[in-house]
């Protein structure tokens, strides 16, 4: 069976700031009875659980006000956790959103597979198109994550028009778990015959 470890700084009910974490959660669950999923995520506990057939590992979370330091600080937390809880032949990573993208950049690399990304919303979007220190930065660091990935998959139109207009990245728009399900088998492919 196929491993897939899922980033995330958002999951329910230990980590909720938006609509991302159900997402997230609908997403996995689904792609857990095909797939061998398992999820890293922030909470304010180091431990594991299962979520129906879903692994999932949590690593300590802290309230930042700089984004930015806040990714950086999950970093270190997911990397210094990962190894000791993610088998070794995982075959790919798959990250939700900007911070996990740039975790995930960060695992692939040294777990030599591949990643891909699931793109919610970017910055443009996020920021209404404004231009602040903070909003460049965060632009910055999605353009970095999310162009290296093998694929980038927009959950809805506006986010992949913005992943094209603002970051020149010819995403793929997702409109059921079958064509998500459709990258896995292309990813699980490519692997097998590398």
């Amino acid at each position: 069976m196929v491993k897939v470890l899922h980033i995330s700084t958002e999951y329910p009910p230990h980590r909720v700031v938006g609509s991302l974490a159900f997402q997230v959660r609908d997403l996995v669950t689904r792609l857990s009875s095909k797939y061998e999923v398992y999820l890293v995520h922030p909470a304010n506990f180091n431990g594991s659980y299962m979520d129906g057939n879903v692994r999932i590992f949590t690593v300590s979370d802290r309230w930042f006000s700089d984004v930015v330091a806040y990714m950086h600080f999950l970093l270190v937390e997911i990397l210094s956790r990962v190894p000791y809880v993610i088998p070794r032949d995982i075959d790919f990573v798959h990250a939700h959103d900007w911070i996990a993208a740039v975790i995930a950049k960060v695992i692939s690399q040294r777990l030599k597979v591949p990643y891909i990304v699931s793109a919610y919303s970017t910055e443009p979007i996020r920021s209404g198109n404004g231009v602040s220190l903070l909003s460049l930065t965060i632009r910055d660091w999605e353009k970095y994550a999310f162009s290296s990935a093998l694929y980038v998959i927009a959950h809805n139109k506006p986010t992949y028009e913005s992943l094209r207009n603002h970051y020149g990245i010819n995403a793929v728009e997702v409109r059921s778990i079958d064509d998500i399900e459709a990258i896995y088998d292309e990813v699980s492919h490519q692997r097998a015959h590398q």
